[in-house]
């Protein structure tokens, strides 16, 4: 971790300022033990200059550069949320989510009319606490410096469904970034996909692939559809009916064929001169091919699956599916 330094005090007027702001000459006082600050300001540039910052005048036990981080940066942010819903503006963050691995996009804002600084919620004080409406604890956001988050506090918010919002900071250069930490929290605890209806996890995004490709035996345009489900590649042969239905709307040529290698029928992409592509060859001659960029090819959300429930199955035999 980067060396940490005090480059947030409080002005006499109990304001918060930040060291490159600040001026010589003024009153300065430490935001955690509200002790003197002396601002360290050389105007200096180059390898071996620091930047500037505030040093005690005299040392505070139990005052660290790390928790004046940590609170200068929960109240600036404050401030900036109250402000903001003060003029009714929306906040727009984003975060890759944990559980489905989408990129989400969202109004931080669009539900909170409230926002107090380490409300008591028995269990825990969050840094900043967001109210709905109807004044129910909606949101939290932590803020972590050196130490995480306890289990028993995790748990408290996933069993009573309160959204944790972590944004992790590694130094005071942090504070110049508040605007982009909260727009790119490092954890949310939530996920727009809706959840599965047999295990209670989120589902992923279905997406089919329809890859234009050459037939094997004739060389004519074809297209081969394919789905990515749970980091593997299926063809027609695992699709859902639904599924079937969409790919043949996109142009695909499903039917039921015959296999003398496995002595039986099932779904596959067909050619219109009667061939068919076997379920190992659309990864190696159309899926991968397409991945590389040799092939054109096209994506499209189709509905979603459960990963999990994927795994605990040979072969599904039906998807839940949502359109759009």
């Amino acid at each position: 971790m980067k060396s940490i330094l005090y480059t947030v005090a409080k002005t006499a007027d109990g304001e918060l300022i930040q060291a490159y702001q600040a001026e010589k000459g003024s009153y300065f006082s430490c935001p955690v033990c509200n002790s003197e600050l002396l601002l360290r300001k050389s105007g200096n540039i180059g390898k071996n200059s620091k930047r500037p910052h505030f040093a005690h005048k005299a040392l505070t036990a139990n005052c660290t550069p790390e928790t004046a981080l940590h609170f200068s940066f929960k109240i600036l942010l404050a401030k900036k949320l109250q402000q903001l819903i003060n003029e009714n503006l929306p906040f727009q963050f984003h975060w890759t989510c944990e559980y489905c691995d989408d990129r989400h996009e969202g109004n931080l804002l669009k539900k909170i009319k409230a926002i107090e600084v380490e409300h008591d919620l028995g269990v825990c004080r969050p840094d900043i606490t967001l109210f709905d409406g109807e004044k129910r604890v909606f949101a939290v956001v932590e803020i972590v410096v050196t130490h995480s988050l306890e289990n028993r506090v995790l748990d408290f918010y996933q069993n009573n469904n309160i959204i944790l919002i972590q944004i992790n900071l590694t130094s005071d250069t942090d504070i110049n970034e508040l605007d982009n930490k909260i727009s790119n929290p490092d954890f949310v605890s939530t996920c727009f996909n809706p959840k599965c209806e047999k295990c209670g996890r989120f589902k992923h995004r279905t997406i089919l692939t329809v890859i234009d490709g050459k037939c094997w035996k004739c060389s004519s345009d074809m297209k081969v559809a394919a789905i990515q489900k749970a980091g593997s590649t299926i063809g027609p042969s695992d699709f859902s009916p639904e599924e079937i239905n969409i790919a043949k709307d996109k142009g695909v040529n499903i039917k039921e064929c015959y296999s003398k290698t496995i002595n039986e029928n099932y779904m596959a992409n067909t050619c219109d001169c009667g061939a068919f592509i076997g379920d190992h060859y659309i990864f190696t001659d159309y899926v991968a091919p397409a991945s590389y960029g040799d092939l054109p090819s096209k994506e499209y959300e189709i509905g979603y699956h459960c990963e999990h429930c994927f795994q605990e199955e040979d072969i599904p035999d039906e998807y839940d599916t949502l359109f759009p």
